[in-house]
């Protein structure tokens, strides 16, 4: 009997030192980046929460409805309506081990995944991969209650939790190194340069002067990003 006690006293114990250790993996990566033809590597990282305070921010989405009006001579107007299971969302993921990810895509509470912004995209720099990845294409898989978003809330608010997976298709330069600079968004009319005006697109950028965009110099490499994000910020209140 006493045997039988401490066999169960000892399981109770690796069982609660196992469960700590997942409650612990709230906040990680494992992605895997396969560089095109170079060896692929495997990233596990773990989000540093004292910098990342937050998932992302997600923003209603709009959509134009178009030109109204159709009597003869009516010039009509053009506007736009919200879509209440549609939002856009930006993440910065700060780790550990220095890498950053900033990402951005359109959520929709309909379906399990979402593309990447054509526009803004992603860029993953710094770390231990040591290059600034950029691209416009990919996709985002959210599966069910995978991203804590309030459909019913037709204003910005913060993401205090979600489960990602990810598949982005994007270039670096094999010659230069990678900045582990803390990005920004900043609007632009030209894909190009940063504006102080409205626009309706927006880049990663980290001078608040150029954006960071997709590499297309004759030393760019293909390469595919793959894996898991998981993101826990108990301390952002829902609103």
């Amino acid at each position: 009997m006493d045997g039988m006690l401490r066999l169960i006293s000892i399981f109770l114990v690796l069982s609660s030192f196992f469960w700590g250790c997942g409650l612990k993996n709230e906040n990680k990566a494992e992605v895997s980046i396969f560089p095109d033809g170079e060896p692929s590597l495997y990233f596990l990282g773990e989000v540093d929460s004292d910098i990342t305070t937050s998932c992302g921010q997600a923003t209603p989405a709009t959509a134009s409805t178009g030109t109204t009006g159709t009597t003869p001579g009516s010039t009509g107007s053009t506007g736009s309506t919200t879509n209440n299971t549609r939002f856009t969302v930006i993440s910065q993921l700060i780790f550990k081990t220095k890498e950053t990810l900033n990402l951005r895509f359109t959520y929709d509470s309909t379906q399990i995944q979402g593309k990447i912004d054509p526009q803004q995209g992603f860029v993953l720099a710094g770390g231990l991969f040591g290059k600034t990845v950029q691209g416009t294409q990919g996709t985002v898989e959210w599966f069910n209650q995978g991203i804590n978003i309030d459909t019913a809330l037709q204003s910005a608010q913060q993401i205090s939790f979600f489960n990602l997976e990810i598949t982005l298709n994007g270039t670096y330069s094999t010659s230069a190194s990678s900045t582990t600079n803390i990005l920004n968004s900043c609007n632009t009319l030209d894909g190009v340069n940063c504006t102080s005006g409205t626009s309706t697109t927006q880049c990663f950028t980290n001078d608040n002067r150029t954006c960071l965009v997709q590499n297309t110099t004759s030393d760019a490499k293909s390469v595919i990003i793959r894996g898991t994000l998981k993101c826990n910020a108990p301390n952002i209140v829902p609103q």
